[in-house]
């Protein structure tokens, strides 16, 4: 069975998960590639769980909800969880600022896992922990090479409001500096496994 290759953002209301979803998405479709996006959050505008879905495929996309994820990236600790939904092998990138480690059991499904501090750095360097979206998405790209950077931005200036696109951009990029690890999976991904564990 082929599925497409499907990214989980996890994180808590208020930290710009969705954002950072509909921007990837975006990115996707001016790529011309076969987008769907879904999110699921509670009734608290802020400090809730939340999460953002993006498969994307090349051909057309025949069901709209993944059980396992080729990515993962993590935002809170509460959201740690949801590693257990990553694919064999999959790539998990998760904000060290508050996420000590991942349990062992994530790490015996896939070792491709990136720690950045991106609550940390975006306070320091920005003055704002809202762009540590950003920061992990710019690695993502980085690490995936799912998307061009150029294109990236071009979807950046679709959904952020202008006066913040600077900071934005320059978050990305920060975020693409961080990690030297290249992945390059591709889009149409072969289900490998079940979810082991609870």
């Amino acid at each position: 069975m082929i599925r497409p290759f499907s990214i989980r953002i996890a994180g808590i209301g208020g930290q710009g998960n969705l954002l950072a979803g509909y921007i990837l998405s975006e990115a996707f479709v001016l790529m011309e590639k076969y987008v769907i996006q879904t999110q699921n959050y509670s009734e608290q505008v802020r400090g809730g769980p939340s999460y953002c879905d993006v498969l994307v495929s090349d051909e057309q996309i025949l069901y709209p909800k993944a059980v396992l994820f080729d990515s993962l990236i993590i935002m809170h600790p509460s959201m740690v969880s949801h590693g257990k939904y990553v694919a064999t092998n999959g790539i998990i990138i998760y904000d060290s600022t508050n996420i000590q480690n991942l349990p062992n059991e994530i790490k015996r499904i896939t070792r491709r896992i990136i720690e950045i501090p991106a609550s940390k750095l975006a306070i320091e360097k920005y003055g704002n922990a809202m762009v540590s979206n950003m920061i992990l998405l710019g690695a993502f790209v980085k690490s995936t090479g799912l998307v061009d950077f150029e294109t990236l931005f071009e979807a950046v200036r679709e959904e952020v409001n202008p006066k913040y696109f600077d900071m934005n951009v320059e978050a990305i990029k920060l975020g693409a500096s961080l990690t030297d690890k290249i992945f390059k999976p591709r889009l149409e991904r072969k289900r490998k496994r079940t979810i082991g564990f609870e």
